[in-house]
């Protein structure tokens, strides 16, 4: 049973202090463990079994590399901090698929997240994994908080409107893994680290989700210029239909 306090506000969502949410069978559709990956990484092999392999691109001569070790095994490791026009840039891009985008359904993603405050950017937010984009429908776990290191949950639906944003009440940026998950079910949108909630909003049940088109995204948005890059590790990356 969750547990409930009073609302509180927190930047565009109003914030709910949850207790553990207690899990129920979860359908997997794509896991990324980075077991079998090559230095730098060039593809990842989808450990769902859904076949949904992950390519890594990147711009003025970034590249993704493993990280060792990662939470379980190996991770990645994405560009360091830099500022400029000419830094590099990295992200690992999977194809869309339908079994990816979520509707109305309820479902839940995110990875093992380590990064340090020294890894934060003060000049842009990080992209840790998303699908869509700001004018698309969206589903996307994001760290934009420079002091603290606070990740986010965000979702927005037809056309990119509607977006809705849960941020957590706890920073993860102390150098060691944290768990990060983004869950919607028929009323809510919980973030969770550490299987904690730290952060919760309502969310309609018509509330739809449904970003086709768009690739799912890891460690930023693109290669390209302005990328919200992403400067830590990250392994064990999933989306499930709960």
């Amino acid at each position: 049973m969750k547990v409930r306090s009073q609302p509180v506000r927190m930047g565009m969502a109003a914030v709910l202090l949850l207790g553990p949410l207690t899990a129920g069978a979860v359908s997997q559709k794509l896991r990324y463990k980075f077991e079998s990956v090559s230095d730098p990484v060039t593809t990842v092999v989808d450990d769902s079994g859904k076949g949904h392999t992950g390519t890594a691109q990147g711009g003025n001569g970034g590249a993704v590399i493993i990280e060792t070790p990662g939470y379980d095994g190996q991770g990645v490791r994405f560009p360091p901090v830099c500022v400029g026009t000419t830094c590099a840039r990295a992200f690992i891009s999977a194809a869309d698929a339908t079994s990816l985008n979520p509707g109305t359904a309820p479902f839940s993603f995110g990875a093992r997240v380590r990064v340090t405050l020294a890894e934060l950017s003060a000049d842009h937010g990080s992209n840790l994994v998303q699908k869509g984009l700001y004018n698309t429908p969206q589903w996307k776990l994001q760290l934009d908080d420079a002091a603290t290191g606070k990740p986010s949950c965000v979702v927005r639906t037809t056309g990119g409107t509607g977006a809705v944003i849960v941020k957590a009440s706890v920073g993860i940026a102390d150098g060691t893994w944290h768990k990060v998950t983004c869950q919607r079910t028929s009323t809510t949108l919980t973030i969770l680290i550490d299987n904690v909630a730290r952060g919760s909003a309502v969310l309609a049940s018509t509330y739809d989700i449904t970003p086709a088109g768009q690739p799912v995204a890891i460690g930023a948005k693109s290669a390209g210029s302005n990328n919200d890059q992403f400067h830590g590790a990250i392994d064990d990356v999933y989306f499930n239909l709960d």
